[in-house]
């Protein structure tokens, strides 16, 4: 009796199991002995031209049923075989393996596999960068970004978002053969003010008073970073670079509000006048200033 390779061992089956059984079997061996997942390892491709070997005979029922026949015969002969199964046919008999070059080519089989992990390739993440002014990022609000891949995105950007933030979208990136998507990442990166500087929620101002308005004291009208028209009381004494606060006027986020500082920048008249130096000397000199 000729000896006939078990294909159902092959496969870690028996002969009682169902086409899906042998496709999941099939799917299993040779994701893990594929030899793409193995460089270099000869018994993994080994295993692997077994594998396919066995699942291209037990997934077809005609050549199953002959295979399974010859198995309790030992031979083909008086069962009138199938063309191409070796049962007096001329195509490659049981138990003969296939050149592995064939099944890196046109093998229908192969195919088969690489199509089923294609199809369950992970979705792919995409990142972008979505450029605001200072006053987007303080007021926050819907908008649109476009993707690399022309599609465009609504999001929402957060009240009062910083420079260099990310936010992620998810199942908003590319999608997988199976419907599947990534996530979406995007980085926001604001625009300078010509008049704010920003650390934190914090904000920062330059106010310039008069040498003598820092003498005396005086009341400045400022307008902050919302455009809201807020009162400054600069008190008399005050040095040139010394920062006034004023709390909750700062940069709005939905969890918590930052303060404004105004630092004071003091002006120094360049000319004056022969008159004008006279009489400032005078007077400097009787209130003892001098």
């Amino acid at each position: 009796m000729q000896d006939v390779a078990d294909f159902y061992q092959t496969l870690d089956l028996t002969e009682s199991a169902s086409a899906d059984d042998i496709k999941k079997a099939y799917r299993r061996l040779a994701r893990t002995h594929h030899p793409d997942r193995n460089p270099g390892d000869a018994a993994a491709e080994e295993r692997f031209k077994e594998v396919q070997e066995a699942y291209e005979t037990l997934s077809d029922p005609e050549k199953r049923r002959a295979y399974d026949r010859r198995r309790r015969f030992g031979s083909a002969e008086g069962f009138g075989g199938f063309p191409g199964a070796g049962f007096g046919g001329s195509g490659a008999a049981f138990g003969s393996r296939p050149p592995f070059g064939a099944a890196e080519g046109l093998d229908p089989l192969f195919r088969f596999f690489f199509q089923d992990e294609a199809a369950r390739a992970a979705p792919t993440d995409v990142e972008t960068e979505l450029s605001l002014s200072f006053e987007q990022a303080l007021r926050g609000g819907a908008t649109e970004v476009r993707l690399p891949g022309g599609e465009s995105v609504r999001l929402t950007i957060p009240r009062g978002v910083r420079s260099g933030l990310k936010i992620r979208l998810r199942g908003r990136g590319a999608a997988a053969p199976d419907g599947r998507r990534g996530d979406l990442y995007v980085t926001f990166r604001v625009e300078a003010s010509p008049t704010f500087r920003r650390e934190g929620d914090h904000l920062h101002r330059t106010e310039v008073v008069s040498a003598l308005e820092a003498m005396l004291g005086t009341t400045r009208q400022i307008t902050n970073a919302y455009g809201q028209t807020v009162k400054v009381q600069i008190p008399a004494g005050t040095q040139p670079g010394e920062r006034l606060r004023l709390r909750g006027q700062g940069v709005a986020t939905d969890q918590r509000t930052g303060d404004l500082f105004v630092e004071i920048a003091v002006e120094v008249p360049r000319t004056l006048t022969p008159a004008q130096r006279d009489e400032l000397e005078a007077t400097a000199r009787r209130l003892g200033l001098l």
